[in-house]
């Protein structure tokens, strides 16, 4: 079980890599700004990041690793149903990727080191976006 859990954890990790490099890649849309393909990519990349991380809060409390609680107890010592927990760890995972977090369920131990790659993560992602974009533009205005 330990073993599927970490093989689980690298996968995630290898998505996140992945993802990252896709969205750095410079792709030519010619004589547009801002593409459909680019905003679809963006999503992707998003989804991709919000469902790898709840994956690897997830492994961390199916291994009973405190990394999340909701007031002062753990999320893995609460009577959630597999489902529930699976839709605690993806709205965590969320709000820690498109903003700072709202306060309900809060990072413990491990969790937090998680959670600060991921915020870190989702502030430069709209950046790189955004350079590609004017850098994509640039090299298709001087064709």
């Amino acid at each position: 079980m330990f073993l599927l859990i970490m093989c689980a954890i690298i996968l995630a990790f290898i998505s996140v890599g992945r993802s990252m490099i896709s969205i750095m890649k410079r792709t030519r849309v010619p004589g547009s700004l801002i593409s459909v393909y680019k905003m679809f990519l963006l999503f992707l990349v998003y989804l991709t990041m919000i469902i790898a991380f709840g994956c690897v809060y997830l492994s961390f409390i199916i291994l009973d690793v405190p990394v999340l609680q909701e007031g002062q107890v753990d999320l893995a010592d609460m009577p959630l149903t597999p489902l529930a927990r699976i839709q605690a760890v993806l709205y965590f995972s969320a709000v820690t990727l498109l903003s700072v977090g709202y306060g309900d369920l809060t990072p413990i131990g491990i969790g937090r080191w998680i959670a600060i790659i991921e915020a870190l993560i989702g502030y430069l992602m709209p950046a790189a976006f955004f350079v590609t974009t004017i850098v994509d533009y640039r090299e298709n205005s001087k064709l």
